[in-house]
């Protein structure tokens, strides 16, 4: 497999993926980026409730509201009871954020809680409670209301900032850590997994929760939080995916990889929610496959840089450089095992491998080393192992 990729990028995690136990910084090294303005663009807009209902209860919705940039997932009865009346008496709202992908979907940033109560109390899912200005309204749901309080609700204006494409992913991110600052902080795969919901997402829920994935990670991702498990698989597909031509620019071309690892990890994706279900159960099967590999011949420890009592934690760049390997390497092949683990070994504590690891790692000259290399080891791999049978 070639993987051409073109230029020098950025840094997204530490030098080592982190387990249970270390906290992952939020702010990751980077090298300083300047953005061009004419790649920024954000957008100020008037909707109606109704208008954004509407294209929340589309199919497909065009409107996602479960987006992962806020913590607090629920609103207790009365606080959602205090924003309907608040609305009900025409009082303005804060500033609400969207995304808009290049399909017109509103991806919602700030605000989700907000809109959420407001459709939820729309289709009737609670009865207003403990109002303090309207008590006449306590106990009501949507449709016990007066058509006139019905109206003011669905034609009530929010105000939004609409960061618009062709907005690159890293330009989002900073925006979205600042309107976030007073929060804990988002990793760019927590970002990465509100932007591009849908079949990529739920293919990676399904990976990480495997039992493939729980073997060959030694369960070092049990009870993760920060999405660690999820960012090590996105690489991973990602290269997969531009390896196979399968990723489109903006305007529908072949993607060409061009400085930002951001960006072709959310092209990667963005084309998981594109491609057939064929596809997507091809890529699965895929994964699953090399990850059995991995641990048959490798064990539970096959993506850290030590093993043993001194172990290290899982590191990213093992983990698809092992896992390139195998998709050379056929299964189960007891008499091929230890030689799998010498060639995985020798390369892993090399002072050449661990150079490549280090700065830059996923420069052009350093990631095609790594993938040409794994893909190398494969193949011969492969031969010894049909030279046995012949």
């Amino acid at each position: 497999m070639d993987i051409l990729l073109k230029s020098q990028t950025i840094q997204d995690y530490d030098d080592e993926t982190v387990e249970n136990g270390y906290e992952l910084k939020a702010d990751e090294q980077e090298e300083e980026q300047v953005y061009p303005m004419n790649n920024v663009k954000v957008d100020k807009g008037f909707y109606t409730v109704f208008e954004l209902k509407r294209r929340y209860d589309m199919q497909p919705r065009r409107i996602i509201l479960d987006s992962d940039f806020q913590r607090e997932n629920v609103w207790y009865k009365d606080r959602k009871s205090e924003l309907i009346e608040s609305v009900l008496m025409g009082l303005p709202l804060p500033i609400f954020y969207f995304s808009q992908d290049k399909y017109g979907n509103l991806i919602v940033i700030d605000g989700r809680q907000r809109l959420g109560a407001l459709f939820a109390y729309m289709e009737n899912e609670f009865a207003l409670s403990k109002l303090k200005i309207l008590p006449e309204e306590n106990n009501k749901k949507f449709s016990d209301l007066s058509p006139v309080l019905c109206g003011r609700i669905e034609d009530f204006q929010i105000q939004a900032h609409v960061i618009m494409p062709p907005t690159p992913d890293r330009i989002k991110f900073d925006i979205f850590d600042r309107v976030n600052r007073g929060g804990v902080s988002l990793n760019k795969q927590e970002m990465r997994n509100a932007l591009y919901q849908g079949e990529a997402t739920r293919l990676l829920k399904r990976l990480v929760t495997s039992e493939p994935f729980e073997n060959a990670t030694g369960g070092a991702f049990r009870k993760e939080k920060r999405m660690k498990d999820k960012y090590l698989l996105t690489r991973f597909i990602a290269f997969l995916l531009y390896d196979e031509q399968k990723l489109k620019d903006v305007n529908g071309g072949r993607y060409l990889y061009k400085n930002d690892i951001d960006e072709l990890l959310g092209n990667g994706m963005d084309a998981l929610n594109h491609i057939t279900d064929q596809e997507i159960q091809n890529i699965e099967h895929i994964v699953l496959e090399t990850l059995e590999k991995s641990f048959y011949y490798l064990g539970a420890d096959a993506f850290r840089l030590t093993k043993g009592i001194k172990k290290t934690p899982i590191n990213m760049n093992v983990f698809e450089t092992v896992m390139y390997a195998m998709l050379y390497i056929p299964a189960n092949q007891k008499m091929l095992r230890p030689k799998v683990e010498q060639a995985i070994g020798q390369l892993i504590n090399s002072a050449k491998f661990r150079d490549n690891i280090g700065n830059h790692r996923d420069s052009t000259e350093k990631l095609n080393w790594r993938l040409k290399t794994a893909e190398k080891i494969g193949r011969s791999l492969s031969s010894y192992d049909r030279n046995i049978e012949d």
